[in-house]
């Protein structure tokens, strides 16, 4: 059965906050509580361009994926580009094509921009969601320098 993908609501943060936690907790990372309640703000101030969207099982109304991504200036186009920054579907709902229904909306809400491409990172070890991005996008050849500053 298809999830329903729809904007982050006000309600949603303790169920959004859980699968933040797994996201984080996957990629071995550590945020802050502060990092985690502004960013859930953003979703939801209309000034900020910071997009957060979920999916909700139809059956139980249960948040079962999220999706975050903006737009921004490119040099390489006229129009803006989007990064698709994080996407987590629960472990319990994977394989039902929720990944894909999420990086879909990206889509959707970056073609009305207008954007000229949508694009991501993943870990190289992250070969799950892998098997889907070579599906729903095309792989670069690019790879990505960070200095922590």
């Amino acid at each position: 059965m298809s999830a329903l993908v729809r904007p982050v609501q006000k309600e949603d943060e303790a169920s959004w906050r859980n699968l933040w936690q797994q996201y984080n907790e996957f990629y071995e990372r550590t945020v802050s509580e502060e990092v985690t309640k502004t960013t859930f703000a953003r979703f939801l101030d209309n000034k900020v361009r910071i997009y957060g969207a979920v999916a909700v099982d139809p059956s139980d109304s249960k948040i079962t994926g999220f999706v975050t991504w903006y737009p921004h200036p490119s040099t390489s186009s006229v129009e803006e580009v989007v990064y698709l920054h994080d996407l987590f579907v629960d472990p319990s709902a994977r394989n039902a094509g929720t990944g894909r229904q999420l990086i879909e909306h990206v889509y959707e809400h970056a073609k009305k921009i207008p954007a000229e491409s949508v694009y991501w990172h993943t870990q190289y070890f992250n070969h799950r969601a892998q098997l889907l991005y070579v599906k729903v996008a095309d792989r670069t050849d690019f790879v990505q320098y960070r200095k922590t500053l």
